[in-house]
This record gives C-alpha cells, sequence and structure tokens, in this order.
C-alpha cells in the first residue's frame, strides 16, 4: 500500500475502516445531520507543513468532539493543487458551540493553532500556511420532504407555490424514503436527535451496501443551481437520479443528497462515495448497461403546464460543478 493509493487494486485510501453505520461516536456523510464543508488553499511552499497541521488538528478534535462532531481533512485531486477540505459532521447547528468551547479553552488546541511551526523558516504557524482570503464555507443539510412533495406532474392542476415544498427558510424540499430504515415517509422523531433525517435515510438500503465519507476513498462532490421556478422539479430529478445509482451500484458507490443552507438559495449537492475510478467508470457506464437509469433521462420532469421538458431545464446553465476529494494521509502531497 502506497500512502494514498493501493498499486494492486487502485483503490484510494478511506479516512477511517469499518462499518459506516449510525451507531457508534463516528459521524460522517450518512448519518449527521449537518455538515459544514471549510476548504482553504495551501500556499504550495508550505504545503508539507499544512498537511500536518491539518492532521494533527484533526486528530486532536476527533478525540475532543468524541459523540458530538466528526471531522475528516482531504485533499482535492484533479482540481486545485494543495487545497484541502474538512467535512465537519454534526448532529446539529447547536454542537458547533462546543467547537467555540474548545478554541476558546482547550490547551491543546492551542498549541496546535498558535505554536510555532515554521521555526526553521521565520516562525509562523497556519496563518502563513495557507493563502489569505482563501477559506470558504458552505452548510450541508440531508435533502428531505419528498412525501410532501407529489411526483406526479399529470396530476398536477394548479402550479407548485414558488416555495412550496420548503421545510425551512433556505428551501429544504426533496428528501426520500427508505424501506430498510423504516419505509416510505421516515419519521424524524426517531431521528430527533439530528436536525433533520440523515441523509443514509435517503436510500433504501441496509448499511452494509452503504459508503460514506468516512469508509470511501473518493468523494466527489457534485454542486449544482436550480431554477427557482423549477427549484422542486430539479430536487424530484436529483433524488431520482441518486437513487437510480444507488440501486445499480449499491455497495460499490452511495449518492446522498444535500440543500445548502445559509448559503446559495436553491443550491443542491450530491456527495458520490467510492473507492477508485473504476468504479466511476460503471457510472459513466449505466446510461449504455441500465435501462431504467437511461429512461430516467426521458422522463418529463417540468410539467406540461410549466412548458415541459426534462431535468436540464431545471438547472441553470453550466452550474453543475465536481470537487473530487480524497482523505489526506501521511506521505507525498498529492499534485507533484
Amino acid at each position: 500500500m502506497t500512502d494514498t493509493v493501493s498499486a494492486a487494486t487502485g483503490a484510494f485510501r478511506a479516512a477511517l475502516t469499518g462499518p459506516a453505520g449510525a451507531d457508534g461516536d463516528l459521524l460522517h456523510s450518512g448519518n449527521a445531520g449537518f455538515i459544514i464543508h471549510r476548504a482553504g488553499q495551501l500556499d504550495h511552499a508550505y504545503r508539507t507543513e499544512g498537511r500536518a497541521f491539518a492532521a494533527d488538528l484533526v486528530e486532536h478534535l476527533n478525540k475532543v468532539m468524541a459523540g458530538t462532531a466528526t471531522v475528516l481533512v482531504h485533499e482535492e485531486v484533479l482540481g486545485a493543487v494543495d487545497r484541502l477540505h474538512w467535512l465537519i459532521h454534526m448532529k446539529k447547528p447547536d454542537d458547533y458551540r462546543r467547537f467555540l468551547e474548545i478554541a476558546d479553552h482547550d490547551r491543546s488546541f492551542k498549541e496546535i493553532t498558535e505554536a510555532d511551526r515554521l521555526t526553521q523558516r521565520q516562525g509562523g504557524n497556519w496563518e502563513r500556511m495557507f493563502v489569505e482570503g482563501s477559506f470558504r464555507e458552505r452548510v450541508y443539510v440531508p435533502q428531505h420532504g419528498l412525501d410532501d412533495h407529489d411526483t406526479d406532474h399529470d396530476d398536477h392542476d394548479t402550479d407548485h407555490d414558488d416555495r412550496g415544498a420548503a421545510h425551512d427558510d433556505r428551501g429544504a424540499a426533496h428528501g426520500g424514503h427508505d424501506d430498510a430504515h423504516g419505509g416510505h415517509g421516515h419519521d424524524h422523531d426517531a431521528d430527533a436527535t439530528t436536525f433533520v433525517p440523515p441523509a443514509r435515510h435517503q436510500t433504501g438500503l441496509p448499511d452494509s451496501r452503504l459508503r460514506s465519507s468516512a469508509d470511501s476513498g473518493l468523494t466527489v462532490i457534485r454542486t449544482a443551481q436550480t431554477f427557482y421556478r423549477f427549484r422542486n422539479e430539479a430536487r424530484e430529478f436529483a433524488f431520482a437520479w441518486a437513487s437510480e445509482v444507488n440501486r445499480a451500484l449499491g455497495g460499490e458507490l452511495t449518492v446522498y443528497l444535500y440543500e445548502e443552507t445559509f448559503g446559495q438559495q436553491d443550491r443542491i449537492h450530491w456527495m458520490i462515495h467510492l473507492d477508485n475510478l473504476d468504479v466511476y467508470r460503471k457510472l459513466t457506464e449505466l446510461s449504455r448497461t441500465d435501462a431504467a437509469y437511461r429512461a430516467l433521462f426521458g422522463r418529463e420532469f417540468v410539467p406540461a403546464h410549466k412548458g415541459g421538458g426534462g431535468w436540464e431545464q431545471t438547472f441553470v446553465p453550466a452550474s453543475i460543478h465536481d470537487t473530487v476529494l480524497t482523505p489526506l494521509h501521511g506521505g507525498a502531497p498529492i499534485g507533484f
């Protein structure tokens, strides 16, 4: 095994090993109710020191935050060289105050973030390692509320209200059913410890066939901006696409759907978890090998009273972008 990729299998190393079920202290993309995605660009001159800082910080945070949050750090591949990404998995927004307590009072945290880590390079800590102004954050909430939306467009007599399927002030619309986790119309009261039902409930698959941010070697974050007028139809397609992929490739690849919260209105995100590019090739070949998947792209998602059309009518042109991440591990940085 190399530091990042297994030469024998072509699989990228996962952040953690073991089952990614709902139990225990480990939080991840499948069982969290609230995820913060923080990204920062390393100065290439400090790429090694920056990775060491990120690894030390995450190791400590996961010790003191156990049971409340899990932080996983990734590096971007096939994109910006030396850009790091933290996925901060929590049950609910209020859990973030524990991070504030640690930042204010935890001695080891202060040592990691404030001590001189660049003694041979004129001194400094993380503030010298990262490009000024490069940190960005997004908040992901598992998409939910599918049962409140009638997906049979032929029965629609009137248009949806512009905020029709909204469940909060950011317009969370579709979520999903899950036969393996309580059946269609999953009751969030059973998951009252999370902000919304976790994304694993979208899949209808047992935990043994699910992947997550914790046990996958690659995570593709696919981001798309919906048209406001087609916000419901876009989510319907987004959920249907994830469902078809999970059906066809369950066990090898898992897709979860999220709503961006406290950020840009009606921007949605899929997280696609897998281990290697051979599995991604299977995903790209589904339109040729899987009839049910292929039929999805011939389906009318926009009802006639809105002008009709397929999924491509529901998204802002050129707004769909992929970011590919792999867990940060020791050794040579990816890129050069």
